[in-house]
């Protein structure tokens, strides 16, 4: 089957399985503290405390934040890898909040347990660029039948896209996919407002039978022969101990 036929069959399910869940993106509050000490022993301290260091970007200035360890442990657990809305509410203050995504996560190097994190504040009429993850659905026809392999190889998409149109995460169905075949940027159906950012040629998902690798057969080299101590002339082989007396 080829690429075109592949996609004449699919790509309405493609593009329904894309998009989906783009008006169904979660907005989750999150309670958040200024942060007025700096430095890492103030950070090592609000970490042995249960509490989070973080910085709030995009807004008039960047404001360091404290954050509830366990509160945010529990966010992370229900975006589940996709992207979700954070609604901003600064405890014991009367300045509204706002809206912010989650930019970046430092974890620790050996623990791998979360450090600090960087949230962006988001307009909610503005175009942000944002990773989205990629989930493959279905098993491909050129796997079960035929025994190929199916590989990913991008697992995030970057777009770009009002907050309100950003996706939970991108799914598509590969149960169609034959041996040979692969979905590529270009192949997947964008959402209104929804603008890609990644090269049109790049491969997001494909089935390929293995590559076997010939396996040399190892050449015997053959022993040299030993070699063979030369025979020692007659006139120079060792006299018997009785001879040397007699000839003294």
């Amino acid at each position: 089957m080829s690429s075109d036929e592949y996609f004449t069959r699919c790509s309405s399910l493609i593009a329904h399985n894309l998009f989906r869940d783009v008006f169904k993106m979660e907005t989750l509050q999150l309670n958040v503290k200024k942060r007025k000490e700096h430095g890492k022993s103030d950070a090592r301290r609000l970490r042995r405390d249960g509490f989070l260091p973080a910085i709030l970007y995009g807004g008039e200035d960047n404001i360091p934040l404290i954050i509830n360890a366990r509160e945010f442990a529990k966010i992370l657990e229900t975006m589940r890898g996709t992207n979700v809305l954070l609604n901003i509410k600064f405890e014991g203050e009367t300045k509204n909040g706002c809206i912010a995504i989650i930019k970046d996560l430092q974890r620790h190097p050996l623990r791998k347990g979360i450090i600090h994190a960087d949230l962006m504040e988001v307009s909610m009429d503005r175009e942000i660029k944002i990773k989205v993850k990629v989930t493959l659905l279905g098993t491909p026809i050129g796997v079960k039948e035929k025994a190929g392999v199916l590989t990913q190889q991008m697992r995030e998409i970057r777009l770009s896209c009002l907050p309100t149109n950003i996706p939970k995460e991108i799914t598509i169905d590969v149960s169609n996919l034959d041996v040979g075949n692969a979905i590529h940027i270009r192949d997947i159906l964008a959402g209104e407002g929804v603008t890609m950012l990644e090269t049109p040629d790049a491969t997001v998902a494909s089935v390929n039978i293995p590559k076997v690798e010939e396996v040399k057969e190892e050449v015997a080299v053959e022993a040299a022969p030993a070699e063979v101590p030369a025979e020692v002339p007659a006139e120079e082989k060792a006299v018997p101990e009785e001879e040397k007396k007699k000839e003294k």
